[in-house]
């Protein structure tokens, strides 16, 4: 193990291969050793877990002649920090790692960061430094079970409290992931013995049948052939049971007990979080999620990383630190490194299991470059890949958390292929501005689909342009995506995805996008699907309960291509005669998974009644700030149509024939008296879901403007004078406009604003749409990084005091 300080900070480092120092237990000879600390010191420089100083240093420490007693404690010296490598470690050179079996590590931390205190009493082993001092010019800052201290005046590292929100949101569904997870490799590994059992059973019974038959002496009677049918039939009964079979087992387990004890076995949980920032995320989902084994923090800052580290050791989690690139349960012979004849062996695959060990590991990196090189099913035998890859492969991960500043496409392609079969996706978007419709070019050359500008069903737009995006990249690789969670948060997008290896699923994957057609004068819009296929639509209808097995018959497995506003009857639109402008392709499927919904209400409102967390003692295992909030999002959540994209605004309805806004209820009445379905938007509480067709929402507005009739607007003289034919502002729309949509002859008979009895009742009492979190709330900048000449002088005085510490004879070394 090594370390590495900073001028004002204390930090850990691990690293592979790393204590090059005490390599001479194990090599024999000086040249070999040479060679072998050569080959390593590269590998530390580029994982940034040393400076180039303190790795040159301890790579001509390893060339010379140790005694036992310089290998037994070596020091480093810093400007304010002294760092003690205690008791040597059993090294053994395998493949291009070392594996460190023991190491006890000591560190002589300061007294207060701030004063530069050089005290060097030494702490005790597996005691974590929980200094509760906080710097000058420093806030102390408290998120769930996780505290940092934050610098008030810099932005070296980002960090935006308003997003607590998003990780209490994340914590809170990944830990209910965490236990389906554990629960579907319950079922599949029950399947599997349950099946094999039954097998077993049918052979041995088809045996004494058979033997019986044998037996018989009456030869005239012959067996009855099986017919094709009887023999799909006991296919299905055998099927049936089977699920009957573990079903009753299931019933009897408590997969959220299993859950937690995964975290210490190779069946828990794997997270990456790709741009770690402080990592404060990521030791949240350390401490506060049930079943994880490891978490990965990833950033390509190193001061970031370097914070990382502060807030790991602050929090007392330096024993889980682990060692980056090692894996548990590797055999001695899985891979082999002959140094000196420079020979590369095939891998032992008898040996070979590429477990990630349990812990947290700090790495300074690019996140595509880990994703991609992180891309081995956990399910995949050795036979069926090269020892290269095997070599240079890691395991998928379970979660996958995309947190960018901005857009999250140029990371999404990794992040399809590094995610485990049924795997989850936690991606965050913040550039609302391409999203949205205001920079329409840039969201095409993102996610490959062009919004409307302007339009009142922006928020839910940017979450279906965005399912779209990560739909089609993992298509591209047979797999699909299925929506957990789809929510418009503050200023950005937040979605939790599973994904699955599904081939028969890409196939049908068309008929989950569709495209958008926006009138030019109005709010009138249509969403037709990219393809059709009458038995896929049969086979979901039938499956939801509303269809006929003959339907399914009748209709043909035929993709074909999808139809336009014209076979609507609408080739203009039907209230202003105006033409469409085109938008999308978006996903048109269902943005959640209504079950993991309602779950995860029912499980903030039971944890109200005990302190905030769970009484069953799944997720959430501690207390969300943000409870109160989330539970109104997502009691809004489960109150949406799923069935219907996009939605309108009931102020951007009226705005157009000049009226003032109908009230609310009694434009939902007027829906539900029509026979209609009607729901509200999470994101807008103007917002207007419904599967009314747009004549029918234009004759209610129409009915209430003949009982309410609008102000005319006042002309400008421009407008008398023919100049200016009205305003072209939003929501001031042309009085040609206004008066085409009111002159319109109604097609609904009667319009009925009456409330009808128990309207609304049974809703639950949420706090929907909260305000806003704090004042002048919104998007941060981007960090700073590193102050560029504070470090130049760090790395200078490293050099200055290595460069006379390392060239003097062992004695004056262990003086120093």
């Amino acid at each position: 193990s090594a370390f590495k300080s900073q001028s004002r900070s204390i930090c850990w480092i691990w690293t592979p291969s790393s204590n090059i120092t005490s390599l001479s237990s194990h090599l024999s000879s000086v040249n070999h050793m040479q060679r072998t600390a050569s080959r390593h010191l590269s590998s530390l420089c580029s994982n940034s877990f040393l400076t180039k100083p303190a790795a040159a240093a301890a790579a001509a420490s390893s060339q010379h002649h140790l005694s036992p007693s310089l290998r037994n404690r070596i020091k480093f010296t810093s400007k304010r920090n002294i760092y003690k490598l205690s008791n040597s470690c059993t090294i053994h050179s395998r493949s291009q790692h070392t594996i460190v079996n023991q190491s006890i590590l000591h560190t002589s931390l300061t007294e207060n960061m701030s004063t530069g205190n050089t005290d060097t009493t030494p702490v005790d082993d597996g005691v974590a430094n929980q200094n509760t001092t906080v710097a000058e010019g420093h806030q102390l800052i408290t998120e769930g079970q996780i505290t940092m201290h934050y610098p008030k005046s810099e932005n070296s590292v980002f960090y935006n409290p308003v997003q607590v929100q998003n990780r209490d949101l994340s914590v809170l569904m990944i830990g209910m992931y965490a236990e389906r997870r554990m629960e579907r490799m319950w079922i599949a590994k029950k399947r599997k013995e349950v099946r094999k059992s039954m097998t077993q059973r049918l052979r041995e019974e088809a045996e004494a049948a058979k033997a019986k038959e044998g037996n018989n002496n009456d030869d005239h009677v012959s067996k009855k052939k099986e017919t094709k049918e009887e023999r799909k039939a006991k296919l299905a009964q055998f099927e049936l049971d089977l699920e009957a079979q573990v079903a009753n087992e299931k019933s009897s387990v408590n997969f959220t007990k299993l859950t937690q004890e995964s975290s210490q076995t190779t069946d828990g949980m794997s997270i990456f979080e790709a741009l770690a920032a402080s990592g404060l995320r990521s030791l949240r989902y350390w401490k506060e999620l049930p079943g994880v084994r490891t978490v990965v923090v990833n950033d390509l800052d190193p001061v970031a990383v370097d914070m990382a580290r502060e807030n790991v050791v602050r929090n007392g989690f330096v024993d889980d630190l682990v060692v980056a690139g090692a894996h548990d349960d590797v055999g001695d012979d899985a891979m082999n490194d002959d140094d000196d004849n420079n020979t590369q062996q095939q891998p032992n695959i008898s040996n070979y299991h590429n477990v990630r060990p349990r812990g947290i590991q700090l790495q300074v990196g690019d996140a595509t470059h880990e994703m991609y090189i992180s891309r081995l099913s956990p399910t995949l035998h050795p036979n069926q890949s090269s020892s290269i890859q095997l070599r240079y492969q890691k395991t998928q991960y379970d979660v996958i958390d995309l947190d960018p500043y901005g857009s999250a496409a140029p990371f999404m392609d990794a992040a399809v292929q590094s995610v485990v079969n049924g795997g989850m996706l936690a991606v965050t978007c913040t550039d609302m501005a391409a999203l949205g419709g205001s920079h329409p070019e840039t969201c095409y050359g993102r996610y490959g689909a062009f919004p409307i500008q302007r339009s009142g069903y922006l928020q839910e737009l940017a979450l279906r342009i965005l399912l779209y995006h990560m739909s089609v990249v993992a298509g591209r690789y047979g797999r699909t995506i299925k929506p957990i969670l789809s929510v418009g948060m503050a200023f950005y997008c937040r979605v939790f995805v599973e994904v699955y290896d599904d081939k028969a699923g890409v196939n049908n994957l068309s008929l989950n996008h569709g495209h958008l057609f926006q009138s030019t004068k109005c709010s009138s819009f249509h969403v037709t699907p990219v393809a059709t296929n009458g038995f896929v639509t049969a086979q979901q209808q039938q499956n939801s309960g509303s269809g006929d097995a003959k339907d399914m018959k009748k209709a043909g497995n035929v993709y074909r291509n999808g139809r336009g506003p014209g076979d609507l009857g609408e080739p203009v639109c039907g209230e202003t005669g105006a033409p469409y402008k085109i938008g999308g392709p978006l996903w048109t499927g269902p943005l959640h998974d209504m079950d993991v919904v309602n779950d995860a209400i029912d499980r903030l409102e039971s944890a109200k009644t005990n302190d905030g967390t769970n009484p069953s003692g799944g997720s959430p295992v501690h207390p969300l700030h943000t409870a109160n909030t989330l539970h109104g999002l997502l009691v809004t959540v489960s109150e949406e149509l799923q069935d219907v994209p996009l939605y309108h605004l009931l102020p951007s309805l009226c705005s157009s024939v000049n009226s003032q806004t109908i009230p609310m209820a009694s434009f939902k009445a007027a829906l539900v008296n029509a026979g209609y379905r009607v729901s509200a938007y999470h994101k807008d509480p103007q917002a207007v879901k419904t599967n009314a067709p747009n004549h029918v929402v234009w004759d209610i507005v129409r009915a209430y403007c003949k009982e309410n009739p609008p102000h005319k607007r006042k002309e400008s003289k421009k407008h008398r004078k023919g100049e200016n034919q009205g305003s072209t502002a939003p929501h001031r729309p042309d009085i040609d406009v206004a008066t085409k949509i009111l002159s319109n002859e109604m097609r609904m008979k009667k319009v009925d604003f009456t409330i009808p009895k128990g309207f609304g009742e049974g809703r639950k009492k949420a706090t929907r749409w909260a305000r806003n979190p704090e004042a002048n709330w919104g998007p941060k900048k981007a960090a700073s990084g590193k102050n560029k000449k504070r470090k130049e002088e760090v790395v200078n005085e490293e050099e200055k005091m290595l460069g006379d510490t390392v060239g003097e004879p062992c004695a004056k070394q262990s003086k120093t």
